[in-house]
């Protein structure tokens, strides 16, 4: 009976911590579109998103000026092309329609009206993309303001960084932050933590991507998370400065010690994607559990083509279930690059206390 009743206990507690969750991200979710549904008719009329096919880069939206750029590749044929994606605001409308093709080897326009009737004529100009393509704000220098943490970028509208602070911050603190250098100089901190529902441990994850629209789970982390920014550049390898603190306890998803030790995981995988198809082209990852106290500058070769058993990587480093290999000689369409403080925290794996500190990413050509 005292077996019984101890695990009838356990299951009513994980079964408030779900709920728990659920109440605080329904909160999350209903507050998000109050903001633009809150009393009356909407006035509200932004282009939250836009995305061409073939594009070289992020878009830049600017709010104030109603001005979207496109970085294209150069040579691309713009004369008619259908957006990919088009987001706007709640309840607006949008002329032409998200479905017709226009022609943005010059300026296209693109008219928004609210719910309210008002309207806002955005511009939208595709550019040929620089050679030797970087990422922005890949020195991490840029932060803004979400609720109570900071999300590395110029706002949430002009970022192509994400972390897995708004999972982890429902019901704890940011495990991924700035540190202040010096000098308007700065890093972004990973820190593996305890987490406050469900799971064992969150490790720290910032990546190119973002979370889509939906709930965040916090016990599948990949769940609601786009990886990928567009990009077509054909880098040799990549660099970043980095140190890295290995936590003191390694151990599995129940808490059972493991041997060996936490590991830090630094990637970038260049992709070519067709509709939902995703075609990998080239890879160039670092795992290492080894502690690096004081800044490292660490250069990594991005191998096109497939993994073989004599790549050091290719037991972690190989495509996904759903995922295959592409032609070596492509040019790729997106890129993915991700930094984390425990190797294995999609699998709760881990040291809890594990640190890594990131600064001036770049591709080498």
């Amino acid at each position: 009976m005292i077996s019984i009743k101890k695990n009838f206990n356990l299951r009513s507690v994980k079964q408030n911590k779900h709920w728990l969750i659920i109440s605080t991200l329904c909160v999350i979710g209903l507050g998000s579109c109050i903001k633009e549904d809150e009393f009356g008719l909407s006035s509200f009329k932004e282009i939250k998103v836009f995305e061409l096919p073939g594009q070289a880069g992020v878009t830049n939206i600017n709010k104030e000026e109603l001005s979207i750029l496109i970085p294209m590749s150069e040579g691309a044929d713009l004369t008619s092309l259908v957006p990919t994606t088009i987001q706007i605001s709640n309840l607006a409308e949008i002329s032409p329609s998200k479905e017709e093709p226009q022609d943005f080897s010059d300026t296209a326009l693109y008219t928004v009206t609210a719910e309210d009737g008002s309207t806002a004529i955005w511009s939208v100009n595709a550019v040929p993309a620089l050679p030797n393509p970087q990422l922005p704000n890949s020195d991490f220098d840029l932060w803004y303001n979400v609720s109570d943490y900071q999300q590395p970028g110029e706002s949430a509208e002009n970022t192509i960084w994400g972390t897995a602070n708004r999972a982890i911050a429902i019901a704890g603190d940011a495990n991924t932050n700035p540190e202040d250098l010096g000098g308007g100089d700065f890093a972004a901190r990973l820190t593996s933590v305890a987490a406050p529902l469900l799971v064992r441990m969150a490790a720290a994850t910032l990546f190119t991507g973002k979370f889509t629209e939906g709930f965040p789970n916090p016990t599948d982390p990949r769940s609601n998370i786009d990886f990928g920014t567009p990009f077509n550049g054909r880098p040799e390898a990549f660099s970043v400065d980095y140190k890295y603190m290995p936590g003191l306890s390694y151990e599995d998803a129940d808490g059972n010690a493991l041997p060996g030790g936490d590991q830090c995981d630094i990637y970038v995988l260049l992709e070519f994607r067709d509709g939902g198809s995703v075609q990998r082209i080239g890879t160039g990852w670092f795992r290492s559990g080894a502690q690096e106290v004081d800044w490292i500058n660490l250069e990594v070769e991005i191998k096109y083509g497939e993994l073989t058993p004599s790549d050091p990587e290719f037991e972690y480093a190989n495509i996904r279930e759903g995922d295959s290999w592409g032609d070596p000689q492509a040019t790729p369409t997106h890129i993915t690059v991700v930094f984390s403080s425990s190797a294995l925290g999609d699998f709760f794996t881990g040291a809890i206390g594990s640190e890594l500190w990131i600064n001036n990413f770049g591709l080498i050509y």
